[in-house]
């Protein structure tokens, strides 16, 4: 069974006790966030969160992320990353993708699973897509909200295990205010947009399908160039779970596409959210009757 420590902490002045009412509603919204981030950051594993224990003075209350299928070991690292990344953007409810090489060799030294740079922006970049697909920064706000109540509660953080020296990441009470309160949806405007590239030629790095999955999303390089998307051309996903694609799929083998790049702007700029292949053109797959094929195939 693979497991991955994630903990809660509760900063609470010395000879003080937090409010056991306030902690339970605040944990409440803390798992939340965890299924949430998990949902993009990891899409597709299974896994539960036990309770552990929690510990007197600042209260630590820890968990264990347990997959329901052994060897999902980096995907639980990847979620208690993103949760640390996501709480270490603290006050200014922003993510830098590029999250410091401090903060990384600060959790490298706690947890036992490598990840590679690749790895690590990628996690980040799941994290601000979470944030705007997921209802994850909802959830963070009624847990400080929460917080908040008890004004023996000084900061809520993040670690893997209860430590002594506090958590990796943490809020203080003076910035609970502006992440307690809630955003005017009048606030943000975003702006997107979708381009078509054909006949892409790409290369793949990591691939992988669940039994039945129907939206699977691989790794892939073009030229110098790595990018991940998700596969959703159906006739090509429904060959590859009943076995009819003629090729053993697999690392290193080419793939030639259409690929659909959907953009945002933000400041005034576009910048790239996701891609999506909308057709495998190669290699061929035998189309059931009944779907449209503009090429003829």
């Amino acid at each position: 069974m693979s497991v991955a420590p994630i903990s809660l902490y509760f900063g609470v002045e010395e000879g003080k006790r937090a409010d056991l009412e306030v902690i339970a509603k605040a944990t409440i919204e803390w798992v939340e966030v965890i299924r949430e981030l998990a949902s993009v950051v990891a899409p597709g594993v299974e896994f539960e969160i036990e309770f552990v224990e929690s510990e007197e003075g600042s209260v630590w209350l820890s968990n264990l992320l347990k997959a329901a299928r052994d060897g999902d070991r980096k995907a639980l690292a990847a979620i208690t990353y993103a949760v640390l990344i996501f709480f270490a953007a603290g006050p200014a409810l922003h993510i830098q993708t590029d999250v410091g090489d401090v903060f990384w060799a600060k959790l490298g030294h706690e947890h036992e699973v490598e990840l590679s740079e690749e790895d690590k922006i990628d996690i980040a970049n799941k994290v601000v897509e979470a944030i705007e697909r997921t209802p994850v920064e909802e959830h963070r706000r009624k847990l400080i909200r929460q917080v908040e109540r008890d004004n023996d509660i000084d900061s809520v953080g993040v670690g893997y295990m209860p430590n002594p020296a506090g958590p990796i990441a943490s809020i203080g009470r003076e910035h609970f205010p502006t992440i307690g309160a809630k955003v005017p949806q009048s606030r943000v405007t975003i702006v997107r947009d979708t381009d078509t590239q054909q006949n892409v030629r790409v290369k793949i790095i990591r691939a992988n399908l669940e039994e039945g999955e129907a939206k699977p999303r691989w790794r892939f390089s073009e030229g110098d160039t790595k990018w991940s998307a998700d596969i959703e051309d159906e006739e090509f996903v429904y060959a590859l779970n009943a076995e009819k694609t003629g090729l053993p799929l697999a690392v290193g083998q080419t793939l030639i596409v259409d690929v659909a790049i959907d953009r945002k702007m933000v400041e005034g700029a576009w910048q790239e959210e996701n891609r999506r292949i909308v057709r495998v053109i190669e290699p061929r797959v035998n189309r059931r009757q009944g779907s449209l094929d503009l090429r003829g195939n």
